[in-house]
């Protein structure tokens, strides 16, 4: 079924209506943290693909990075991604 943008939409407004301090909440540290071997939350999840895909199109991060980023199963796996990625974006 086709639904034009109606979906895209949707995600696109609701991105468009953050304030800077909202991504605290969006991204509450509590979440991330945890034993390396407990398996991550949806909440997490989503969160971490969203990031990935917004450093994707604005930082450059390639875009195998996606699918590791959707492949991680534990917190000490979400971990070590998102280190992996912050010394990339650093480093240019």
């Amino acid at each position: 079924m086709e639904r034009s943008t109606k979906d895209e939409g949707f995600v696109g407004r609701a991105l468009d209506m953050l304030e800077p301090n909202d991504a605290r909440v969006i991204a509450n540290q509590d979440y991330f943290n945890g034993h390396d071997s407990e398996e991550v939350c949806q909440i997490v999840k989503a969160t971490l693909v969203t990031a990935t895909k917004i450093y994707i199109i604005k930082y450059k991060l390639p875009p195998e990075a996606m699918k590791e980023a959707i492949n991680v199963q534990t917190l000490g796996e979400t971990r070590e991604f998102i280190d992996k990625c912050d010394i990339k974006l650093r480093n240019g």
